[in-house]
């Protein structure tokens, strides 16, 4: 059946009222109730924003204003009583010169021309590549040293806002639990600890960072640790919201909580977080471990058993420090800034390095630097090829230790194939299916020497 022509326009103009009746309701900070971060590692943050908003009965226009300029498209979210969301999306542009010009095509502005303080009303006939004006009926190109718009055109906003449009049952004000990721929001974990002989304190601090392109005031914040899967949109941003989301929402404070293969700590007090911020909040308060240390001579290349091999460097073993994760809580990877006090009490900065993720209980270890007093020499003294895939090699370590105290150093060796010490001057451990350890006491100001015979095949 063919429709004649006339009902076309006679449809579109019973559509026209419902569009331009179709209210427009902007909710701002102002309307807040509850502001949420849960921040990832990797620069994503889910932020819940909990707003009572007035709504008529029927179909209107929600604005929500003050998100995130790096929203993540396609993962806002509304969740009110009695409503139903038939349509949303983020406008992140914003605005800006070029921007407000386009879109004053077609309207009067008022132009203030270089060198004229006089003010000209014109019509815009276009923007780009060079504006174009309609000016007392002729039309002028240049770019006006001021333009003056009367008032901002329709669909522009002055900030990033999310709009959506709804269908509400009732009129009234009502809370909506609104939310959405967005990029630019990181954490780290950092670890001050100071040394005082065996026993070191250690204390944790989530250090945020907040570069999404939005002030966050007074929001509580949830950090998680552990590496988060990423699927870049399209196709499946909404599929991915939704487990975060699904998340964010079965955390419910306190301790630290598992939370599938991730670790969720709950900071203890609202975060002003503005952006460009870098804000550093309690994550583990202040405890004592009792510490292990261990000085060790990492191991020659895997070269010096396939062939003859000098060093001529004199190297420095490392102190490691040995501990148990005594805290109470699963500690998140980060980096551990350990300092000691010196005669007059000054703290010093004896050394720094990257903790693993440590379970509660489990043993880390960290590395603080070389040993400025003890030094090691090794030395081939012997090299026999047994066969075309067997090699056999001897070696002395002299170790030299100018400090008061006396110095026990591991000295650590790493094969690529199978071996066997066939000779030593003290007793190897096996730390691993590849490593042999020999520890050594050195004396203070003093010396001591190792020697070892190792046949290596593969």
């Amino acid at each position: 059946m063919r429709i004649p022509a006339v009902t076309i326009p006679a449809l579109a103009a019973a559509l026209l009222p419902a569009v331009a009746l179709a209210a427009e309701v902007v909710s701002t900070a102002a309307d807040r109730a509850e502001l949420s971060l849960t921040i990832y590692q990797g620069g994503l943050g889910l932020v819940r924003d909990r707003r009572m908003v007035d709504l008529p009965k029927g179909a209107s226009v929600l604005v929500v204003d003050g998100v995130a300029g790096r929203a993540r498209d396609g993962t806002g979210a509304l969740a009110a009583a009695g409503v139903a969301v038939r349509e949303h999306g983020f406008e992140l542009a914003g605005i800006d010169a070029a921007r407000l010009l386009a879109a004053s095509v077609g309207r009067e502005v008022t132009v203030v021309w270089p060198g004229s303080a006089k003010e000209e009303r014109a019509t815009v006939l276009a923007a780009e590549p060079m504006p174009l004006f309609r000016v007392d009926g002729k039309v002028t190109a240049g770019r006006p040293e001021r333009v003056l718009v009367d008032s901002l055109p329709a669909g522009l906003r002055p900030a990033p806002v999310w709009t959506a449009k709804v269908e509400s049952s009732r009129a009234g004000r009502r809370e909506a639990d609104f939310s959405y990721l967005a990029e630019g929001l990181d954490w780290r974990a950092d670890y001050s600890a100071h040394l005082d002989g065996d026993r070191m304190v250690v204390a944790g601090w989530a250090t945020l960072t907040n570069a999404s392109g939005a002030d966050f005031e007074a929001a509580r914040v949830r950090v998680v640790a552990g590496t988060l899967n990423r699927v870049p949109p399209p196709p499946r941003v909404m599929k991915a919201a939704r487990g975060e989301m699904a998340m964010a929402a079965a955390m419910d404070g306190g301790a630290p909580e598992a939370a599938g293969p991730y670790h969720v700590y709950s900071l203890p007090d609202p975060v002003t977080i503005r952006h460009g911020d870098t804000r550093q909040v309690a994550l583990t308060a202040a405890a004592a471990v009792e510490v292990e240390r261990a000085l060790i001579l990492d191991p020659v290349p895997s070269q010096a058993w396939r062939d003859r091999w000098a060093d001529p460097e004199t190297r420095h073993p490392t102190l490691h420090l040995r501990f148990r994760n005594s805290l109470g809580q699963p500690l998140p990877a980060g980096v551990v800034r350990v300092t000691q006090a010196v005669k007059d009490g000054a703290p010093l900065l004896v050394g720094e390095d990257r903790l693993d993720a440590t379970p509660d209980g489990a043993a880390a270890r960290i590395v603080l630097g070389e040993a400025f007093d003890v030094t090691a020499r090794r030395v081939q003294t012997d090299f026999v090829r047994v066969a075309p895939e067997v090699t056999e090699a001897a070696w002395e370590v002299k170790l030299a230790n100018g400090g008061d105290r006396p110095a026990k150093v591991t000295v650590r060796e790493r094969f690529d194939g199978e071996w066997l010490v066939v000779d030593e001057s003290a007793q190897h451990s096996r730390d691993g299916a590849f490593t042999a350890a020999w520890t050594v006491t050195v004396p203070a100001k003093g010396e001591a020497a190792l020697r070892y015979r190792v046949r290596v095949k593969g």
